[in-house]
């Protein structure tokens, strides 16, 4: 296929993509969000035909009327729930699919963002949720067929459901500031209240991660990197979770080079006493030999006990998507990205001989989409140092090879 013949069908597919999801309710926009990082994989004036189409997904998406949102404020906090309140905007300062926010200041005077969900989000989700799959294992397979877009959708739809318990998220967000507490460099926003569809959290300013990567100095790519890297692997350890959507609209840089972090409504509970995905990844990863690669592997549960593998073609698998494991400082880029998913693309044979865990399969999109937006920052970051950091420090060792 031609280059011009590659650009028009990518044009066409992503006019399709675009009328099909300006049709749906439930999930879109955070569709949108894991869409904009498929952009990484794809040459740079690919990318830029489904940017394009996202912005205006984005733009499109409008905020329910005032009246639809007093009605869940009336509902869930009660009739009198100006009085909760000093003042409150009712132009909302973001609008989802599933929820928007509005600023407010709080009856002790705090500025604070208060998330209200729209009164149909559920049954606009499970409406949706048939027709959001199959979109995502068709633009899959087009930009990325080595990944199972189907699958990664089914567990978007799932981590959306969870989305909408805000009383979950708000006992999520409490366990992030808690095990950030006193960090200098992680801003975590209390929560002020929640009570039904209404979670009202402090107001976090900063510049937003989007725009870091939009016109960011490489000094703010970096530092926002290395923060990000951090968040990654200190909160498996710190607060006994993953943050589940680290894409760029949920974090915010500031002057003193700390890191403000948002919505905690995808977030994936570890089993106390157990090893975090992340640090499977780098054993995985840091393995010197095919045959220590191979007990890595059925240490971890990637083999199961039985299965038969080419060590050698496992190890030439991993080699690629491992370089952050293995260099002091490393440069993440678009191009980093797309190659590892050509390998895993021409390697799919060899990799059919693994199983995901249960615990890796939920924490895939946020490792995913989280070294995918170190992609977009094309960030400098002592990845190793950060990974061995938790590995060797409070973690602990790794757990013992069977020989």
């Amino acid at each position: 296929m031609t280059d011009e013949s590659a650009l028009e069908l990518h044009e066409r597919t992503a006019d399709q993509l675009f009328e099909v999801l300006g049709s749906l309710k439930g999930g879109v926009m955070k569709f949108g969000q894991v869409l904009s990082v498929y952009e990484a994989v794809l040459p740079p004036e690919i990318s830029a035909v489904y940017r394009q189409r996202l912005a205006r997904l984005q733009e499109a998406a409008r905020p329910e009327a005032e009246a639809v949102v007093h009605g869940v404020l009336a509902e869930d906090l009660g009739a009198d729930w100006r009085t909760m309140f000093v003042s409150f905007d009712d132009e909302p300062v973001a609008a989802a699919s599933l929820a928007q926010v509005h600023r407010a200041v709080w009856r002790d005077g705090r500025e604070v963002a208060v998330k209200v969900q729209y009164p149909e989000a559920h049954a606009d989700l499970l409406g949706d949720r048939d027709s959001l799959v199959m979109v995502m294992g068709w633009f899959t397979r087009l930009v990325a067929p080595a990944l199972d877009g189907r699958a990664m959708a089914e567990d978007l739809m799932d981590r959306l459901a969870e989305e909408l318990d805000y009383a979950r998220e708000a006992e999520s967000q409490r366990a992030f500031r808690a095990g950030f507490a006193g960090s200098p460099e992680f801003r975590v926003p209390d929560v002020v209240w929640q009570q039904g569809r209404v979670l009202v959290s402090e107001w976090v300013g900063g510049t937003p991660l989007s725009a870091v990567i939009a016109s960011g100095s490489q000094e703010e790519r970096d530092r926002a990197g290395l923060l990000l890297t951090r968040l990654m692997f200190d909160a498996p350890v710190l607060c006994g979770r993953l943050h589940g959507d680290p894409h760029p609209g949920n974090f915010r840089l500031f002057d003193d080079g700390s890191l403000g972090v948002l919505d905690f409504g995808a977030v994936y509970r570890l089993t106390p006493g157990t090893e975090s995905p992340l640090h499977k990844w780098m054993r995985i990863h840091l393995a010197e030999t095919p045959d220590e690669l191979l007990r890595t592997l059925r240490d971890v549960g990637f083999l199961r006990p039985g299965v038969r593998a080419d060590a050698a073609r496992l190890q030439e698998l991993f080699a690629h998507s491992g370089l952050p494991a293995h260099s002091e400082t490393f440069v993440f880029t678009p191009d980093h990205l797309r190659e590892t998913v050509r390998r895993m693309t021409a390697s799919m044979p060899v990799a059919l001989s693994l199983a995901f865990p249960p615990d890796f399969v939920h924490a895939q999109r946020s490792l995913g989409v989280g070294i995918g937006v170190l992609c977009q920052l094309e960030a400098e970051v002592p990845f190793q140092a950060e990974a061995l950091r938790r590995l060797t420090g409070e973690w602990g060792p790794p757990r013992p090879r069977p020989r």
